[in-house]
C-alpha cells in the first residue's frame, strides 16, 4: 500500500516521503506513526509510502510551525534548563583526619599521573543530567536542531571510553623511523636575517663566523644533536661528559631498590639542552645541560619560587667601601651551583638520562631519588640561596636587613670584608694582609666548586670592573656592539609622520630595553632620551624610529665611556641628591622625574669642587598627574628623599652593624645626607620651620611633609643651585649637557652658592656685564655704566690685589660719586649681582663707552658679545682656568699690563688718551647735561633703531 502527500501546510512545494516495509499497514497508521518520528515525514500517492532523511530547511519549517515553542522567559527558561534544582551535599563532612591530611602536601596522596606520548583522545562526552521533572507532561524543546545523518565510518561515541587509537589497525602503526630522521644526510633549516645597510653588510663580511654567532644568539636557537657535523657532535659529546660529571660529584641523585620505587607515572623525565655559548673573544663554546621536566613535578604550584639577588645599588656601595679602604677585590663564578646546593627537602622522583644513568651504573629508564635540586625545577635559585646563605653565617659573616645578597665580616665591631652575590656570581672585598680574610677566602673556595677567579679587572653581570690608582672604573665596552638599529626602506624613512607597524613597534622596544639596560648600568646620560621614547612606543612614528637609530649610534660612539669610583674617607664621606622634574613633556601631558644621587666629601657643602662617585640614578614617568611645574618638582624632591634615605641606611648598616628595625631614622642619622634641587618654591617651604599647607597644591604640600620630617629626624640638608648647576637636569630633558660638562670635569662638580638665588639666565648676564667692564678698563676706555657694574662687586679673584688702585680719584658726575675706588674688586662670575642691560652711545654701539673714537677692541667682542662668555665652564659659576683660585694670566697676582702695580695710561693717578676726564671735567657733561640727549632722546635712536646698528 502506497501513502502520497504532495506538500506540507506551510509549503506545498516541499515533498516529503516515506518508505514503511510492513504491508499490512494502512497509509493513516503509517503518517501517523512517521509524523511521530523526528526528521522523518510520510507522503501519501498512489498507494505508495516512501521516507527519507529530511533537510535542515525542512526541519527548520517544521520546528516554525510546531504548537510547542521555547519560552523565552527567563523564569521558564530557567525552568528548562534545571536552574531551580539543585543536589544536597552538605551532609557530606570530612572527618578531621582528611581535613588535617588535605592542608600537607605532602601526607595528601597526589593522583596517579600518565604521561601522553602520542595524540590525546577525544574527550568523553559526559552524560547530561536529566534534571526534568519527571511528573510534568510537557517535553522540553531543543534550542538548536540537529541532524540525525550520519557520515559513513566509526562514530566516536559508539562506546563509552573508547580511544581513538584502539579502532587504528595495527599495521597502520610505523615499525620503523620515518626515512627522513634516519637520514644521516637530512638537515633542518634554519633562517637568519642578512643585514639590510651598508654598515651591517661591512660587519657580516668583516666576520661572518661572528654575525652568525650573534644571530643565533638572539634567536636562542636549540642545537639538534642529530643535525651536526661528527667534529661539532664530539664538542658536545664532551661537554655531556662535563655535565655527568657534575652530577656525579654532586650525588644529584640516589639509587632505589625495587620494592620503594614509585611508578613510572609519578617520576618526572629529563632531557639534554645543547646550546653554543658565546665567549668574550667572538668563539663559540659547547654547552650541555641536563634539565629536568619541571612542569611534571606533582607539587609544582605549591613550590617557593621567588630568589633575590644583589643590586645595583648595592655594587656601587660595595665598590665605594673597597676603594676606600683600598681592599683587593675579586670575582669568582661557581661551577653547577645549583647542584652544589643543600639536600633537596622535598621528595621527587625522576628517571635520568642514559649517560647519567650509565655513570651510575643502572639500566636506562631506572628511577632515582632527587637529592639536589636540579635546573629544570621551579625552585632551584631558592635553595641554591638558601645554601649559600647558610654557610656563610656559618663561618662569622652577617647578611645586611637591607640586601639579603650581601654580607659583611665585622669581627669585633670593624668592617674587614664584604661579600655580594648573584646567583653565581660572587665579588669579595678585604685586604691582602688581613689574615683572618684570608682564611674566609679559603673556607670559601673549599666549600665550593669554583670555575672563573679573577681579581683587579673582570666582568661581573655584563660590566667591566678595573680596579685603578683612585678607585675603579665601570664600563660595558663590548655591549652595544650587539644591538642592531632598526631598518627601514629608504622610501619609508622619508615618511616621517607615518605610524609604526606592530613588527616595528616590537623591535623599537627591543632596541630600547636594550639601551636601557645600558644607562642603567653605565651610561646615566642617555636615560632622559630612553625614558621619553619608551613612553611614546604605544603611538609612534617613523620620527620615532629615525631617532632611535640615532641615539644607538650616538651610544656607539661613546663606547668606551667609563663611570669612576673615588676613594673618600669614611668619616668625610656623605650623599647628596640631586632631583630635577620637567613638567608635561611627554605624551598625555605626562611628567618626567630625574634623581642623581653620589658619594662625594663634605667640603662640597661649602662650595668646594669635589670628585663625585656615582651611586644610584633614574629617569623615569612621575606616577600622577602634576598640574603644575612646583607640584612636578615636589614630586620629584619626595621621591629623591626616599631613595637618598634608603641609601644612607644601606652605607649605615654596612659601616656600623647596629641596626634598631623599629627606628630606622636613628641608623639613617649615622650617615649625612643633602637633597639639591633648582626649585625656589620647594626650596622655600622646605626652609621655614613649619610648613603650612596652604595654596592650590595641597596635596603636593601634604607629600613635602615627609621631607620636613627627614630634615627634622635624620639631619638632612636642602640647598638650592641654578638649573645649569643642577645635576639632575640632564635626567629630565633632552639635549642638556650637565652630564657632559661632568664628564670633562672627570666626574667633579660643586654645589654654587648665590645668596640673591638668581636663576642661570640672569646669571649669563651678569657675568657678561662683569666681563665687559673689565675688559674696557684693561683697554683704558671705561665707561660710567662699566665702572659702576665693576663698583659694586664685593670680592675678586683671590690671586688678584691691584694695589695701584686706591691712589686712582676721577670725577663723575652727580649721579655716580664713588668716594674711593678702594672698594673696587672684580668678581668672579658667581658673585654678580642682577643688573639691568647697560647703555650704549650712538656713535659706538657695542662696549656702551661714550667715546666719539671708533672701537679697537679685540676681535671676538663685537655686539657685546663675549666668546668665553658662552663656555660651558661658567656653568657651575667658575671658569675653567680658575682652578687654584687664579686664571692663567693672573698668575702672581698681576695682569700682563698691570705689572707693578700700574697700568700704562693709569700713570700718576690719571688716566692718559681720555682727554673728556682731564680737570675732572667730562665734555658733553657740561651743566649736567649731554648735547643729543635733549628732550629725553638720543640722535639717531629715533624709531627704536640704533644708527650704526643697520
Amino acid at each position: 500500500m502506497i501513502i502520497v502527500d504532495e506538500g506540507s501546510r506551510m509549503d506545498p512545494d516541499v515533498r516529503k516521503t516515506s518508505i514503511i516495509e510492513d504491508p499490512s499497514l494502512t497509509a493513516e497508521q503509517a503518517m501517523a506513526d512517521s509524523s511521530a518520528q523526528h526528521g522523518y515525514w510520510p507522503w501519501k500517492r498512489d498507494d505508495l509510502i516512501q521516507e527519507r532523511p529530511a533537510s535542515q530547511r525542512e526541519e527548520l519549517v517544521e520546528s516554525l510551525t510546531t504548537s510547542e515553542q521555547t519560552p523565552w522567559t527567563y523564569t521558564r527558561l530557567a525552568e528548562e534548563i534545571g536552574g531551580t534544582q539543585y543536589e544536597d551535599i552538605s551532609a557530606e563532612v570530612p572527618s578531621a583526619t582528611e581535613w588535617h591530611r588535605a592542608q600537607d602536601i605532602q601526607a595528601e596522596v597526589q593522583p596517579p599521573r600518565s604521561r601522553i606520548r602520542g595524540k590525546r583522545a577525544a574527550p568523553e562526552q559526559p552524560e547530561d543530567l536529566d534534571l526534568e521533572d519527571p511528573e510534568s507532561s510537557e517535553p522540553s524543546q531543543p534550542s538548536t536542531f540537529r541532524r540525525r545523518d550520519r557520515l559513513p565510518g566509526p562514530q566516536p561515541g559508539a562506546s563509552a571510553g573508547a580511544q581513538w587509537q584502539d579502532s587504528i589497525r595495527e599495521n597502520a602503526w610505523a615499525a620503523e623511523e620515518t626515512c627522513f630522521w634516519a637520514d644521516e644526510a637530512a638537515a633542518v633549516a634554519i633562517e637568519v636575517e642578512m643585514p639590510q645597510s651598508n654598515r651591517g653588510w661591512d660587519k657580516f663580511l668583516s666576520n661572518p663566523q661572528s654575525y652568525f654567532v650573534g644571530a643565533l644568539r638572539r634567536r636562542a636557537v636549540e642545537v639538534s644533536e642529530k643535525r651536526l657535523s661528527p667534529e661539532d657532535r664530539e664538542k658536545f659529546r664532551e661537554a655531556k661528559n662535563k655535565e655527568v660529571r657534575n652530577f656525579i660529584a654532586a650525588q644529584a641523585f640516589e639509587a632505589l631498590p625495587e620494592h620503594l620505587k614509585p611508578s613510572r607515572s609519578q617520576a618526572i623525565g629529563m632531557r639534554w639542552l645543547l646550546t653554543w655559548k658565546p665567549q668574550d673573544n667572538g668563539s663559540v663554546k659547547a654547552k650541555a645541560r641536563a634539565i629536568l621536566l619541571g612542569y611534571q613535578d606533582p607539587n609544582y604550584e605549591f613550590r617557593s619560587t621567588t630568589a633575590p639577588v644583589t643590586t645595583r645599588q648595592t655594587r656601587q656601595l660595595f665598590l665605594q667601601a673597597a676603594a676606600n679602604r683600598r681592599w683587593r677585590i675579586q670575582k669568582g663564578d661557581i661551577t653547577g651551583a645549583f647542584l652544589q646546593g643543600r639536600e633537596y627537602p622535598s621528595e621527587l622522583f625522576c628517571i635520568p638520562c642514559d649517560e647519567i644513568l650509565e655513570s651510575m651504573n643502572l639500566p636506562a629508564g631506572s628511577i632515582v631519588r632527587l637529592k639536589r635540586a636540579c635546573y629544570g625545577l621551579v625552585d632551584p635559585p631558592l635553595e641554591w640561596y638558601r645554601t649559600v646563605a647558610e654557610f656563610l653565617e656559618s663561618i662569622g659573616l652577617t647578611r645586611l636587613w637591607s640586601d639579603a645578597c650581601a654580607w659583611v665580616w665585622r669581627p669585633q665591631g670593624v668592617l674587614r670584608g664584604m661579600i655580594t652575590g648573584h646567583v653565581d656570581d660572587f665579588l669579595f672585598g678585604g685586604s691582602e694582609e688581613d689574615e683572618g680574610w684570608q682564611e674566609i677566602l679559603r673556607l670559601i673556595k673549599d666549600r665550593f666548586k669554583w670555575g672563573d677567579w679573577d681579581q683587579d679587572s673582570f666582568v661581573q653581570c655584563g660590566v667591566l670592573i678595573e680596579t685603578t690608582s683612585e678607585g675603579f672604573n665601570l664600563s660595558q665596552p663590548h655591549y652595544l656592539a650587539n644591538l642592531e638599529e632598526i631598518h627601514i626602506n629608504a622610501q619609508r624613512r622619508k615618511d616621517t609622520s607615518s605610524e609604526t607597524t606592530d613588527w616595528e613597534k616590537t623591535q623599537l622596544r627591543a632596541l630600547l630595553g636594550g639601551l636601557s639596560w645600558f644607562s642603567q648600568q653605565t651610561g646615566p646620560h642617555l636615560a632622559a632620551e630612553i625614558s621619553m621614547m619608551l613612553s611614546e612606543v604605544v603611538h609612534s612614528t617613523v620620527e620615532t624610529i629615525n631617532r632611535a637609530n640615532l641615539l644607538l649610534q650616538h651610544a656607539k660612539t661613546r663606547k668606551d665611556h667609563k663611570l669612576c669610583i673615588f676613594r673618600h674617607r669614611d668619616e668625610d664621606m656623605q650623599f647628596f641628591a640631586w632631583v630635577d622634574a620637567a613638567n608635561k613633556n611627554r605624551p598625555g601631558d605626562g611628567s618626567t622625574q630625574g634623581i642623581f644621587i653620589g658619594a662625594a666629601s663634605k667640603q662640597l657643602l661649602q662650595g668646594e669642587v669635589c670628585s663625585i662617585s656615582p651611586m644610584s640614578w633614574n629617569s623615569t614617568k612621575i606616577s600622577r598627574s602634576c598640574r603644575s611645574p612646583g607640584s612636578a618638582e615636589t614630586q620629584a624632591a619626595v621621591n629623591g628623599e626616599d631613595s637618598l634615605f634608603y641609601m644612607r641606611y644601606q652605607w649605615s648598616e654596612m659601616q656600623n652593624g647596629r641596626v634598631d628595625l623599629r627606628n630606622p631614622s636613628a641608623v639613617v642619622r649615622q650617615t649625612g645626607g643633602c637633597l639639591i634641587t633648582d626649585s625656589r618654591n620647594v626650596y622655600d617651604k622646605l626652609s621655614t620651620e613649619v610648613l603650612t599647607v596652604q595654596g592650590e597644591e595641597k596635596k603636593a604640600n601634604l607629600e613635602l611633609l615627609s621631607v620636613k620630617e627627614s630634615q627634622m629626624a635624620t639631619n638632612l640638608v636642602v640647598r638650592w643651585v641654578h638649573s645649569e648647576a643642577q645635576l639632575a637636569n640632564a635626567l629630565t630633558k633632552k639635549g642638556a649637557k650637565e652630564f657632559e660638562l661632568y664628564y670633562k670635569m672627570r666626574f667633579m662638580w660643586r654645589i654654587v652658592e648665590d645668596p640673591a638665588m638668581r636663576s642661570a639666565r640672569k646669571r649669563r648676564w651678569s657675568a657678561k656685564l662683569w666681563i665687559r667692564g673689565l675688559t674696557a678698563v684693561a683697554l683704558g676706555r671705561p665707561t660710567l655704566k662699566h665702572l659702576q657694574v665693576l663698583a659694586l662687586q664685593p670680592s675678586s679673584p683671590p690671586a688678584f690685589q691691584p694695589s695701584s688702585l686706591p691712589a686712582f680719584q676721577p670725577c663723575s658726575p652727580p649721579a655716580f660719586q664713588p668716594s674711593s675706588l678702594a672698594a673696587f674688586r672684580p668678581a668672579s662670575p658667581s658673585s654678580l649681582p642682577t643688573s639691568s642691560q647697560p647703555s650704549s652711545c650712538p656713535s659706538t654701539p657695542g662696549l656702551g663707552h661714550c667715546s666719539s673714537r671708533p672701537r679697537t677692541g679685540m676681535e671676538g667682542w663685537r655686539a657685546g658679545r663675549l666668546r668665553v662668555g658662552r663656555l660651558q665652564s661658567w656653568k657651575v659659576g667658575g671658569l675653567e682656568g680658575w682652578k687654584a683660585g687664579g686664571l692663567e694670566g693672573w698668575k702672581a697676582g698681576r695682569l700682563e699690563g698691570w705689572k707693578a702695580g700700574k697700568l700704562e695710561g693709569w700713570k700718576a693717578g690719571r688716566l692718559e688718551r681720555l682727554e673728556s676726564w682731564k680737570a675732572g671735567r667730562l665734555e658733553g657733561w657740561r651743566a649736567g647735561r649731554l648735547e643729543g640727549w635733549k628732550a629725553g632722546r638720543l640722535e639717531g635712536w629715533k624709531a627704536g633703531r640704533l644708527e650704526g646698528l643697520e
